[in-house]
């Protein structure tokens, strides 16, 4: 019997120490500080702080439901822990802590036995920014109504090209924000369009042609989306004369509200080495009945080329039920990239795998999204529930899954855009159809797939599409221009030079639309005229690199051949990827004897991403050979 009673007695003391009652100074602090604090410390998201004692006992009740439920620390990704940067999820034995002294006796415990509390950053999360800058003045909102989609010009004033490693948003009033694009503009259109409308910003679409994302890059905001510091041979490239244009979507709250955002900028000297490519799943074909509780979109890429999966991010609305990501591999495999069980809109997040997630070619990367748009989802906003088509109004919906992929070289980078561009254009095609099925007198929607027509080679298509805009509106500047470049695709210069004329008449300011009138012109044998649009392209917009480059084509073909030279070196100052530049620089270089430097130009074409200046470059390398 004794053996039997000092096993008895080992075990009394086991079980006494697992269930010993926690403190907050030894167990429970340290969770809050980790878990909890990033949100709930003053001047950050979470409506209450939770670091001292009596924040986290005067709420016992609330906070170990919430716990329970696994509503809080929100952490939406059903992944191993450690997968992602930030992983805010509770591990089982932290839960089982804080429910255990939430629902138990709240003991203080001893001071000793409290750690030294982090120190956080007082102001912008990342710390102490290189640049921020915010919109000129605040901007009103209606308390009712449909939702705002606003776009504000924002100067960036730097004098020279600087590279962005990072980011942080702050909405200003994260009340009314759906979401926050931010885009690039360097033509000044975009401002141009500002001035025209008294309020701040202006509203409706962008000035088209004008606006840019970074490469391989996102630059917006969503709700719970946490700012981060890249890698910085990641960076990505800022100029000197570039303007912000921040598109908000805001949704009225039922009282008047200002918003008045900011935004800054983390740099580094370091130049990128490496460019990253982003991917998108989702149909735009959404149309959900009334009532569906389960309707399900899903979609696929397959990769062309071994990629490293940096990112992945999701997007739906409030009829979001469930999101899938994942991959499958050539040998059958599958890799889960990204689970949300229980989507939610109001946390929505850029995760980002601690390693990157190496898929080889022919991998496929495959999702799907799960709807409920009956009366059992208590986040429909229609009561009752109604016919929901895709959109980016919150009364419409969205399924978007992103990636951040990074190719294993820059000829691997060219595949992958263009295999995927044309992935992404079939479905923005299909898209636009059904919504002006559902809305024939969208005539920005029209504009749009006509001008994806035209980019896929489908040019009667456009033709047809822009001509029935124009019918709606006599007017539009972009039905126009598209159409002038829809008829020169198809040896019309006579009419293209009719649409691009119309569209300088309703619309001076739009070096696109020099350019393109000045090369239709040029092929018509018009060099002068040609040559003199092109200048007021350069008059509007000193950075347009591909008027300035088509200049240098025609000064060299009307022999002005020191003045093409200028042309070209200025064109590849702004834009040095530009091959066609490169390619007619290295053919005046080779003319005049300049064997060395034509042989770097040509290189450099060589890498480009334009195709014919890449493979003409390459069989003109493979002429001069080693020869001296």
């Amino acid at each position: 019997m004794g053996p039997v009673v000092r096993i008895a007695l080992l075990l009394a003391v086991f079980v006494s120490g697992v269930f010993a009652q926690p403190t907050f100074n030894r167990d429970v602090a340290p969770i809050l500080w980790e878990r909890c604090a990033g949100c709930h410390r003053p001047r950050q998201a979470g409506p209450f702080p939770l670091l001292s004692y009596s924040d986290a006992a005067k709420r016992a009740a609330m906070l170990a439901s919430v716990v329970r439920s696994g509503y809080m620390p929100p952490w939406p990704p059903s992944a191993d822990p450690g997968v992602f940067e930030g992983d805010r999820s509770l591990e089982e034995t932290e839960r089982e802590t804080l429910i255990a002294w939430l629902e138990g006796e709240r003991l203080e415990g001893d001071p000793k036995d409290l750690p030294l509390r982090p120190k956080w950053a007082t102001g912008w999360q990342l710390g102490e920014p290189d640049l921020v800058v915010e919109m000129p003045a605040s901007f009103e909102v209606p308390p009712d109504g449909p939702d705002v989609f606003r776009n504000f010009v924002i100067d960036i004033p730097v004098a020279k090209r600087r590279y962005v490693r990072g980011f942080e948003f702050r909405p200003g009033n994260a009340r009314l924000v759906h979401h926050a694009r931010m885009l690039l503009d360097r033509t000044g259109q975009s401002r141009a369009q500002d001035e025209l409308d008294p309020q701040p910003g202006f509203g409706g679409g962008m000035a088209f042609n004008a606006v840019f994302d970074p490469a391989g890059h996102w630059i917006g905001w969503t709700p719970g989306k946490q700012p981060v510091l890249r890698q910085a041979h990641m960076a990505w490239t800022l100029e000197p004369e570039t303007d912000l244009v921040l598109e908000l979507h805001m949704i009225p709250t039922g009282k008047p509200e200002s918003i008045r955002s900011a935004l800054a900028l983390y740099f580094t000297d370091e130049a990128p080495s490496r460019t990253p490519v982003i991917l998108r799943l989702g149909k735009n074909t959404i149309d959900i009945p009334a009532g569906e509780a389960n309707y399900v979109e899903e979609d696929s890429f397959t990769l062309p080329v071994d990629v490293d999966v940096l990112n992945v991010y999701a997007h739906a609305h409030y009829l979001g039920k469930s999101i899938g990501g994942w991959a499958r591999l050539p040998d059958g495999s599958e890799r889960r990239l990204l689970k949300i069980d229980d989507w939610d809109f109001a946390w929505q997040d850029e995760y980002r795998f601690r390693e990157p997630l190496r898929l080889p070619k022919g991998s496929e990367l495959r999702m799907r999204f799960l709807y409920d748009n009956s009366e059992a989802n208590p986040q429909n906003p229609n009561n009752p529930p109604k016919r929901v088509t895709h959109g980016w109004k919150t009364s419409e919906e969205m399924g978007d899954l992103w990636f951040q992929v990074l190719p294993r070289s820059d000829e691997d980078r060219r595949i992958l855009a263009k295999a995927y561009r044309a992935k992404e254009r079939e479905a923005q095609i299909a898209g636009l159809e059904l919504q002006i099925r559902v809305h024939p007198e969208d005539i920005e929607k029209r504009v749009v797939l006509g001008n994806e027509y035209l980019e896929g080679g489908r040019h009667e298509d456009a033709i047809r599409t822009l001509r029935t805009a124009l019918d709606l509106d006599a007017k539009n500047v972009r039905a126009h221009h598209n159409l002038g470049a829809a008829y020169g695709a198809i040896g019309r210069g006579d009419l293209a030079v009719q649409h691009y004329r119309r569209a300088l008449e309703l619309d001076g300011r739009h070096p696109p639309t020099y350019n393109n009138l000045a090369m239709t012109l040029a092929a018509r044998g018009r060099r002068d005229e040609a040559i003199s649009l092109l200048n007021r392209a350069i008059a509007v917009d000193e950075t347009y690199a591909e008027a300035i480059s088509n200049l240098g084509a025609l000064l060299a073909k009307s022999g002005r051949v020191e003045e093409a030279t200028h042309a070209y070196e200025k064109a590849l100052a702004i834009d040095p990827s530009m091959g066609v530049a490169h390619f007619n620089l290295a053919g005046i270089l080779l003319g005049a004897g300049q064997r060395e430097e034509a042989r770097k130009h040509f290189e450099a074409a060589a890498r480009s991403e334009y195709e014919q200046a890449r493979e003409l470059a390459k069989r003109a390398l493979e002429d001069l050979g080693d020869q001296p």
